[in-house]
């Protein structure tokens, strides 16, 4: 979960209990296309529970370790804590791989503002639109010399008199 802000500041800026009810609806609605809202949240709620518990763990054994007579006392309650803490984790190892599934797809997803200005490139293929954004953004498009190789969203982002942008490539697909 510390590894979440890695992902920009518009995903998870911080964990809470309602992560999904603080985003722009943008991500939520994202979110819930790319991955079930329930599982995501029941995965939340299960590592929410585990942490509780590793707290409750730890508030118990530091109430213990007043009462440790010796520093090999004191030892011994503290790799019990650990032990304890660490067997509470290990439980949640399905809903944590889930997770970090999650996490590095959403990290690899380009950046969107929606709140920022956005140029959207529509046309036919094969016009250039990908070389277009390759020239004025920061992006870096595969560019081919045959039809239909933007098979993805593809993002740049451009300073133009001292504004931001976004620019994103659409292609119409005449069927």
């Amino acid at each position: 979960m510390e590894g979440w802000p890695r992902l920009g500041p518009w995903w998870l800026c911080h964990y809470n209990k309602n992560p999904i009810r603080d985003i722009h609806p943008f991500y939520a609605d994202l979110m819930n296309i790319l991955y079930d809202k329930d599982h995501y949240k029941l995965a939340l709620g299960q590592i929410n529970i585990a942490k509780n518990l590793v707290d409750n763990v730890a508030k118990d054994y530091v109430r213990l370790m007043k009462y440790g007579d010796s520093l090999y006392r004191c030892k011994q309650l503290k790799r019990a804590a650990l032990g304890r803490m660490c067997t509470i984790i290990k439980r949640q190892r399905q809903s944590l791989e889930y997770l970090e599934q999650v996490r590095q797809h959403l990290s690899r997803l380009p950046t969107i503002d929606p709140n920022t200005r956005t140029l959207l490139l529509c046309g036919y293929p094969n016009v250039g639109k990908s070389s277009f954004i390759n020239k004025v953004t920061r992006a870096d498009v595969d560019v081919q010399p045959y039809a239909f190789t933007t098979k993805s969203l593809f993002v740049g982002h451009m300073d133009y008199k001292y504004l931001r942008w976004q620019v994103r490539v659409s292609s119409l697909n005449v069927g």
